[in-house]
């Protein structure tokens, strides 16, 4: 069983809701819990947690940051959450998303990968102000880069690093004991 740690920017491409449902119903996944980044992370953690109950589960949800910390000319707001008026959910308040994370890394050392699928901000933010966090990680995955040979057409097409590319840079630049990117690198035409 693997305790994972979400990081996601759910409420706008469907994505990051297929992830949470597919880590919800893992058998050998204990998700022991979820950040939410990005515009309205507050309606982003709603959107968590409707999912959640749709399969009965009661996860700990923290809304994290919604500023980066390299400004962007655009930082959308999750029109995925339209939808939360058909579906049972939580409120929630903005909390302390990089805390949380590291709470519990710190409760379980070397036993947690953290997933990140959103920008970088919250994952950044912890390593900054926890600098031990990345030690006592068992792995981390994120949703984040191109290294393809084409230039991509506009740079938002990498949006989980076009979104905070200085919390990019810090989360790649930091060493875990695994640190895996799952990325786009097919041409785009």
């Amino acid at each position: 069983m693997e305790k994972i740690l979400l990081d996601t920017d759910i409420g706008g491409d469907i994505d990051d809701a297929i992830c949470l449902a597919y880590l919800l119903k893992e058998p050998q996944c204990d998700l022991i819990g979820i950040t939410t980044v990005c515009g309205e992370p507050e309606k982003r953690a709603a959107v968590a947690d409707a999912v959640c109950r749709t399969v009965g589960k009661e996860i700990p949800i923290v809304a994290g940051l919604d500023s980066t910390m390299q400004p962007v000319p655009v930082y959308p707001t999750p029109d995925g959450a339209e939808a939360l008026k058909f579906w049972k959910h939580s409120t929630f308040e903005k909390g302390d998303a990089p805390a949380f994370l590291y709470q519990k890394i710190k409760e379980n050392p070397h036993e947690v990968v953290l997933i990140g699928i959103g920008n970088m901000t919250n994952i950044a933010t912890m390593f900054c102000t926890y600098p031990d966090a990345a030690d006592l990680l068992k792995g981390l995955y994120v949703m984040n880069g191109y290294f393809g040979k084409e230039p991509l057409p506009d740079p938002y097409y990498n949006w989980n690093s076009w979104a905070d590319p200085l919390a990019s840079k810090i989360v790649f630049s930091t060493r875990t004991a695994i640190h895996r990117a799952v990325l786009f690198t097919d041409s785009l035409k």
